[in-house]
């Protein structure tokens, strides 16, 4: 996945928090980083970027990251029965390790402002229309401002 595309990012503040997250590109590769905040009931932050259409035989995702020993989620926001929900699932980082993780699509969790719904439909690939990566204060476990980065090396796709 082509990393040099815009990537957007969504801050606490939407909601009154003082969380700041910020997205920068170096050599291709996409920082997502900043600091956490539980103050004004904030803490949480997320980047996302439009993707084109993947194919409809499409299974799995793969990632690769370099992480700072806390725990993200991997987000797709897909167009399901003329709504855009997101569909989660969390994953832990080590220290300074780039890792490399493989999920397939059904492992993925519909979410409504951190609530799982249940009754959603399954994730189906033609349906996904943006990747992102959050974190949260629930993810991190301080509740004193927390510095986070993650860097994100390779986004792929495989039936």
């Amino acid at each position: 996945m082509n990393n040099q595309e815009y990537w957007a990012v969504t801050n606490d503040s939407v909601m009154g928090g003082l969380s700041l997250g910020k997205s920068e590109l170096f050599n291709n590769i996409v920082i997502f980083s900043g600091e956490l905040s539980t103050k004004n009931n904030g803490g949480f932050t997320s980047i996302f970027k439009k993707i084109s259409s993947i194919s409809k035989s499409t299974k799995s995702v793969k990632i690769r990251v370099l992480g700072d020993g806390n725990s993200y989620q991997l987000r797709f926001r897909a167009q399901v029965l003329g709504y855009e929900l997101a569909y989660q699932v969390v994953f832990s980082t080590h220290v300074n390790t780039v890792s490399e993780y493989i999920f397939h699509l059904s492992d993925f969790c519909a979410v409504f402002r951190g609530r799982n719904l249940d009754n959603a439909p399954i994730l189906e690939p033609q349906n996904i229309s943006h990747v992102g990566f959050l974190t949260t204060a629930a993810l991190i476990k301080q509740e004193a401002p927390q510095r986070f980065i993650l860097k994100i090396y390779d986004i792929d796709f495989y039936d």
